[in-house]
């Protein structure tokens, strides 16, 4: 008898240690503080964005956190890849978080931000970039560093169009030109 009673005492204090509140939510993430939950949430995973026929762009990251409700993706550690029906990378990059539109439109990323035109050989480092797909833009906010054959710029608020290879700082703060 002592057995069962003992038995029926440690399953009670392990059920209401394991109680939760009613509407307490357990996060340190703010998007489970407003009540947005994820649908999935996939580690070391590979993900392509966009369509299949239009340059994709291939991730690996860390961690990847899909809320398809409301279209976007959150991205930990992660590194991308376009390439041209040929083959070719046409753009690549890393950086430690991002924010990516799912149907493939934009992806806002941050935290030690790599972007390369691999078609112009330029590289860029931001803190803070916005690839714009549709319009083919990509744009930085704060310092950024630009190397390519042409030189090497440090400047602020940096505006590219990959279409045409126009690139503008609103300050640059210092550079070289390579006239070969």
């Amino acid at each position: 008898m002592k057995r069962i009673l003992f038995l029926l005492i440690f399953i009670l204090t392990f059920l209401s240690s394991c109680k939760k509140d009613e509407g307490t939510i357990v996060s340190d993430n703010s998007e489970r503080e407003k009540g947005i939950y994820p649908d999935i949430i996939l580690e070391n995973a590979e993900y392509h964005i966009g369509e299949n026929g239009s340059d994709p762009i291939y991730l690996k990251a860390g961690k990847i956190t899909f809320y398809s409700k409301d279209g976007y993706a959150l991205t930990e550690s992660m590194e991308f890849v376009s390439k041209d029906e040929k083959g070719n990378i046409t753009i690549s990059g890393s950086a430690g978080k991002g924010w990516i539109d799912t149907e493939g439109s934009s992806m806002n990323l941050s935290e030690g931000v790599v972007f390369k035109d691999e078609e112009r050989n330029m590289k860029i480092n931001a803190d803070n970039l916005i690839f714009d797909r549709e319009e083919d833009t990509i744009v930085a906010d704060g310092r950024v560093m630009v190397e390519s054959e042409e030189g090497s710029f440090i400047g602020r608020d940096f505006k590219g169009d990959l279409r045409t290879g126009v690139y503008i700082f609103s300050e640059i703060e210092e550079g070289e030109l390579n006239f070969e």
